[in-house]
């Protein structure tokens, strides 16, 4: 057997791909419907529990939460709750936030990003 460099052990774990779990990652938001909101401080996120099929996250104004249904990579958000702070400059992100939610229908992980889709459209991005 031929002894195996520190250099070749190190490009071979590098070059693996991360693992990302849809669940307990807080996701951070990075686009609606293709807008941007990368920049946004402090950002939208979305966290999913496996345990309890529930969800929750940060809108840029209130915490939301709610639950969800997933089979394979289809994805049912159901219901959600929120809080009721008003916030001057954050009231369009969050309800575009919040109605985009409403049309996932299925979900995908693409190296660091979560994209929630309706069809083929990705509605929702996300980075951890």
């Amino acid at each position: 057997m031929k002894p195996v460099s520190v250099a070749a052990l190190i490009i071979l774990f590098a070059c693996q791909t991360q693992n990302i779990s849809l669940f307990d990652t807080e996701w951070k938001l990075k686009t609606i419907n293709g807008k941007d909101y990368a920049t946004v401080n402090p950002p939208a996120t979305l966290t999913f529990t496996q345990k309890e099929s529930r969800l929750s996250g940060y809108t840029g104004c209130n915490r939301f939460f709610g639950g969800f249904e997933l089979a394979d990579d289809n994805l049912n958000v159901g219901q959600l709750g929120a809080t009721k702070m008003f916030c001057e400059n954050n009231m369009d992100l969050e309800s575009n936030y919040l109605k985009a939610l409403e049309q996932v229908k299925r979900y995908r992980i693409k190296g660091n990003s979560l994209q929630l889709l309706n069809g083929a459209t990705v509605v929702l991005e996300f980075t951890n």
